[in-house]
């Protein structure tokens, strides 16, 4: 009987520690799901972000200062479809 007990322990530790490891099977990472958001809250301002203008918080309306009319118009293009719409 205390074989099967010591048995039994043994596997649980086992089961545990193979169910609780983090790394993925193939030995890579994944980058968190919010390091670069595709659609929704903060996809406008990281799109604009990567067109060279800074969104700050809050409607954008204008290029912020320092950005030429240029590099707005070019961003605002790229980054339309990310817009949020307006409030209900």
């Amino acid at each position: 009987m205390r074989r099967l007990t010591v048995a039994v322990v043994i596997a649980a530790a086992a089961v545990v520690a193979a169910c609780s490891s983090s790394v993925e099977p193939d030995g890579e990472t994944t980058a968190p799901s919010s390091a670069v958001p595709s659609v929704g809250h903060g996809s406008f301002a990281y799109c604009l972000g990567q067109h060279g203008v800074p969104a700050p918080p809050g409607p954008v309306t204008e290029p912020p200062p320092g950005v030429d009319i240029e590099t707005w118009n070019i961003a605002m293009a790229e980054c339309s479809s990310l817009a949020p719409g307006p409030a209900e």
